[in-house]
């Protein structure tokens, strides 16, 4: 850690976005929470409306789910 800030300070970066931009995955990261993030916004709309069950509800939590562990899966590969 203190060798990664030694080095942006060498190259005058003051803050650890500019690393944010150098992820290999940051894309899928993104993707994936995006997605996540929609499947929820679906289906609290559809549970307002009343357009869904108990069973489709738990399933689209569970796909919401696995799309955040695929974004943590990536984040903890840098």
């Amino acid at each position: 850690m203190l060798i990664e800030k030694d080095i942006l300070e060498k190259q005058n970066i003051k803050s650890r976005s500019y690393k944010m931009a150098h992820y290999k995955w940051k894309n899928k990261v993104t993707d994936d929470l995006e997605d996540a993030k929609d499947i929820v916004r679906q289906l609290h709309r559809m549970l307002l409306e009343g357009k869904t069950d108990k069973e489709s509800a738990l399933s689209n939590l569970k796909r919401a789910q696995q799309k955040i562990e695929s974004a943590r899966y990536y984040v903890d590969r840098e």
